[in-house]
C-alpha cells in the first residue's frame, strides 16, 4: 500500500518560476487548475491504494468466522488432546469426485501435529477403537504417519467404545489443571452416532467435533441382505431374496445379478425413495451342500459404490430327518405317537415306509443322533434328566427346532427344568403345571386362536370352520407369567389354559401341543396334518443359511450338527484376500459341538471351514446395512441431547469454508471496481 504513496509523492508536479508580463490572468487560471489536479490526484491515489490492499487480501485468501475454542487454546497451558478419526465405511462415501476420507486426513493431522506442551494420541475408529499409543504422546510425527495411511474400513462405527477409550485415557492423567481436548473427525452418521453419550468423558473435557460429512448427502443404493426364508431343499425350487435399500430422494429402477456357482439369477424392480424393497426370484439348487457366490447391483452410480455389492452363502439340505423321542411302542396303534409320525411323513405306507422319521428312546438315544436330526419331537418322553435337558436347550440355542407335545403330569416337570437348562435364552409365556387331583381334562375346545400367525394361516379364511369341531382331552394346566409376551400363546382352550405355545430359544423355537392326541379328536379332524405340516415347516426354518455377519465385529458361530470333532478341520478365507491365518480366528470343541470364533470378522467376502476337500461349514463377512444410510445427524443433537452436560462444540467443515472462503471472490470484485474507478477519474478529470 506504501509503494502509490511513494510513486504519487516522487512524481508529484513541482511549481516553475516562468518570466511573464501579463501573469495576473495566468495566475487565476493556474489556482483553479490546481484545485481540481488536487482532487484528482487524491481519488487517483486512494483508489490505487486500495486496489493494491484488495489485491493483497485476495492473495491472503482471508476467512471470516468465529475461531474454534481448541484454536483458541494457551499454547503454553499443558494439554492431553485425543483424536478420535472416524475410519467406518461410510468415510468411503464420494461426493463430487472427492471422498469423505480425503478431506478428513488434513484435519486430522492438523489436530495431531505439534503444539507446545501437548500430549496427543490417535484412536482409529471402527468396528473396535485402535488407539495408536497406550497414552497420549509428543511423538507427532508417528501420528501424522497413521493419519496419512488410514483408509475407510468396511466396518461400522461403534461409537461408544471409542468415547469410553478416550475416557480411560483421560482417567489416568493425574494432575487436575491439566486441559482436556478431545477432537472427533467424522462425518457423524446418524445411524452411529444417534446414541453416542458423552457423559463418560470428564467434566471438564472441551469437545470439537468436526464434520467432514458433504454438504449434501450423497445419493446412495446398496444391497442390504441376501438370502431366503426357510430352509433350502436341494432339487426343490425356493424363494431367493434380495434386500435393496435405496437411499436417494427419488424411486430408482434396480437390477440385481446373483451368481451361485454357475448359476446365475436376475432380478429386476423400483425401489422407492428412502426405503427398503425385497427383490425375489425362484432358484433351485441341484444338490446338497454349501454353496457360495456374489450378488451385485447392475449399471449403478452412487456415493458409496463399496456396498452395491454382497457376498452370499446359501445351504442346500437333503430332506430333513425327524427324530421322534417317545417311550411308546411303534405297534401301539392307535397312540400318540402313531399319529404324529404319520402326520410328519403323511405319504409313508407299510411297503414304503418313511426312513427320515427315527423313532427312539429319550433315555438311550445317542448324543450325535439328538445332534443331526433336524426337528427333534417330543411325545410321552416320561422323565427326562437334567443332562438331556441341558443338552436340548443347547441345540435349541444353536438354532435346532423342538415340538413337544404335553400330555402326561411329568411333562410339566420336563418343561421346568428345561426352562431352567435354557436359562435367559427361553422365556416361556405361561407356567405348565399337572392337573389338579380329580381334575379330568376333557372335552376342550379352541376359544381363541391367532390365525394370522403360522401354523393357522394354512387354514385362511376357513379356520373357524375347520377347527370348530375339534375336541381335546389330556394335556396340563397353564398360568400366565407375569411380563411375559403373551403373542407366543398362538391358541387357547376354553379353560383359558394354552393350547399352543410357540416361542424363541436363542436361534431356535420351542413349540409346546399341550394336549394328548392319543385321546383327541384332532388326528382324525382335516386340521391335523396341516396343522403339524405347517408347525415342523416353521420349526424347519430355522435350519436356514446364515446371515452374513458384520465385517470387523466379533465372530461366535456353531458349525453344523455332524461336522463332528476337531481333527482336521481349517478355516480358509477367499485368495484375493491375502490374509494372515491368525486373523481368522480359532475353532473351540465344546460339549455341544465346535465353536468358530474370532474377535473381528474378516473383510468382505466367503469364508469356509473345511476337513479335506469337504466344507463342513460357510460364512459370508458383508458391510453391515447401517452404514449405506449416510445422513448425518443433526448438530444440535450432538451439541444438547448428547452432549451429557460437556462442552461441545461443533464445526462443519465444508459448510464453514463455503462461507467464510467466499470474501476472496468479493474482494477480487471491488479490487476490479478500483482499477475501474480509477480510469474513469482520469478521464472525467482529464485537462
Amino acid at each position: 500500500m506504501a509503494v502509490p504513496l511513494v510513486v504519487h509523492w516522487l512524481t508529484r508536479p513541482r511549481p516553475m518560476r516562468i518570466p511573464f508580463s501579463t501573469v495576473r490572468f495566468v495566475l487565476e487560471v493556474v489556482k483553479q487548475r490546481r484545485t481540481r489536479s488536487h482532487l484528482r490526484d487524491l481519488i487517483i491515489l486512494l483508489l490505487r491504494m486500495a486496489a493494491v490492499a484488495l489485491l493483497a487480501a485476495v492473495i491472503a485468501r482471508p476467512l471470516v468466522g468465529e475461531a474454534t475454542r481448541l484454536a483458541a487454546a494457551d499454547d503454553k497451558a499443558e494439554t492431553v488432546k485425543i483424536v478420535m478419526l472416524d475410519v467406518s465405511q461410510s468415510m468411503g462415501a464420494t461426493s463430487q469426485g472427492i471422498q469423505t476420507m480425503a478431506r478428513a486426513r488434513p484435519i486430522a493431522a492438523r489436530h495431531v501435529g505439534y503444539r507446545s506442551g501437548t500430549q496427543t494420541n490417535l484412536i482409529l475408529s471402527g468396528a473396535s477403537p485402535l488407539a495408536v499409543f497406550d497414552r497420549p504422546s509428543t511423538n507427532f510425527s508417528t501420528l501424522v504417519d497413521e493419519v496419512s495411511r488410514s483408509r475407510p474400513l468396511p466396518e461400522r462405527l461403534q461409537v461408544q467404545p471409542a468415547l469410553n477409550r478416550a475416557a480411560e485415557m483421560f482417567s489416568k492423567i493425574g494432575n487436575e489443571k491439566t486441559r482436556r481436548e478431545l477432537v472427533i473427525v467424522s462425518d457423524f452418521q446418524r445411524t452411529n452416532w444417534a446414541t453416542a453419550d458423552f457423559s463418560v468423558l470428564p467434566l471438564k473435557t472441551v469437545i470439537q467435533l468436526e464434520s467432514v460429512g458433504a454438504t449434501q448427502t450423497p445419493a446412495n443404493l446398496a444391497l442390504l441382505r441376501v438370502g431366503c426364508q426357510g430352509r433350502i431343499e436341494a432339487g426343490r425350487p425356493f424363494r431367493l431374496e434380495v434386500d435393496v435399500g435405496n437411499y436417494s430422494p427419488t424411486p430408482r429402477p434396480v437390477t440385481v445379478e446373483v451368481v451361485i456357482g454357475e448359476a446365475l439369477f436376475r432380478m429386476q424392480g423400483q425401489c422407492s425413495a428412502g426405503n427398503r424393497s425385497t427383490l425375489v426370484t425362484e432358484a433351485t439348487l441341484p444338490v446338497a451342500g454349501w454353496h457360495t457366490g456374489l450378488a451385485r447391483v447392475v449399471g449403478i452410480d452412487d456415493g458409496l459404490p463399496d456396498d452395491n455389492t454382497r457376498p452370499v452363502v446359501l445351504r442346500a439340505h437333503p430332506q430333513p430327518t425327524y427324530l421322534l423321542l417317545t417311550r411308546q411302542s411303534p405297534n401301539l396303534r392307535p397312540s400318540s405317537s402313531y399319529f404324529i409320525e404319520r402326520a410328519l411323513a403323511p405319504a409313508a405306507s407299510k411297503t414304503q415306509p418313511q426312513e427320515r422319521i427315527i423313532r427312539a428312546d429319550p433315555a438311550r438315544v445317542e448324543s450325535d443322533v439328538l445332534s443331526n436330526a433336524n426337528l427333534l419331537v417330543l411325545d410321552h418322553p416320561g422323565k427326562l434328566s437334567y443332562e438331556r435337558l441341558e443338552l436340548l436347550a443347547a441345540l435349541m440355542r444353536r438354532g435346532r427346532g423342538i415340538l413337544y407335545l404335553a400330555a402326561e403330569p411329568i411333562d410339566a416337570t420336563n418343561l421346568k427344568l428345561l426352562a431352567k437348562a435354557a436359562g435367559s435364552s427361553l422365556q416361556l409365556p405361561v407356567e405348565f403345571a399337572p392337573p389338579a387331583v380329580g381334575q379330568v381334562r376333557k372335552n376342550l375346545f379352541l376359544s381363541d386362536v391367532q390365525r394370522k400367525l403360522p401354523p393357522f394361516t394354512v387354514f385362511g379364511d376357513e379356520a373357524q370352520a375347520i377347527l370348530a369341531p375339534v375336541r381335546f382331552q389330556g394335556g396340563l394346566n397353564s398360568r400366565r407369567i407375569e411380563g411375559a409376551l403373551l403373542d407366543d400363546v398362538l391358541a387357547t382352550y376354553n379353560d383359558q389354559s394354552a393350547c399352543l405355545v410357540v416361542t424363541a430359544c436363542g436361534a431356535g423355537t420351542l413349540a409346546i401341543l399341550n394336549a394328548d392326541l392319543g385321546s383327541s379328536n384332532l388326528p382324525s379332524s382335516p386340521a391335523f396334518v396341516p396343522l403339524i405340516g405347517e408347525l415342523s415347516s416353521e420349526l424347519l426354518g430355522l435350519d436356514r443359511s446364515p446371515d452374513a455377519v458384520p465385517s470387523g465385529e466379533p465372530l461366535a458361530a456353531y458349525l453344523p450338527p455332524g461336522t463332528g470333532t476337531l481333527a482336521n478341520l481349517r478355516i480358509e478365507h477367499p485368495a484375493e484376500l491375502n490374509l494372515e491365518s491368525t486373523t481368522l480366528g480359532e475353532l473351540h470343541e465344546e460339549n455341544v459341538g465346535v465353536l468358530w470364533q474370532s474377535s473381528a470378522a474378516g473383510p468382505p467376502g466367503v469364508y469356509s471351514v473345511r476337513r479335506g476337500a469337504e466344507t463342513v461349514f460357510a460364512l459370508a463377512s458383508a458391510i453391515p446395512p447401517e452404514e449405506a444410510d449416510l445422513v448425518s445427524l443433526a448438530s444440535d443433537v450432538m451439541t444438547d441431547r448428547l452432549s451429557g452436560g460437556r462442552d461441545v462444540q461443533y464445526r462443519s467443515v465444508l459448510k464453514e469454508d463455503e462461507t467464510h472462503d467466499q470474501l476472496w471472490s468479493w474482494l477480487a470484485v471491488a479490487c476490479l471496481l478500483c482499477m475501474v474507478m480509477e480510469m474513469l477519474s482520469l478521464r472525467l478529470f482529464k485537462s
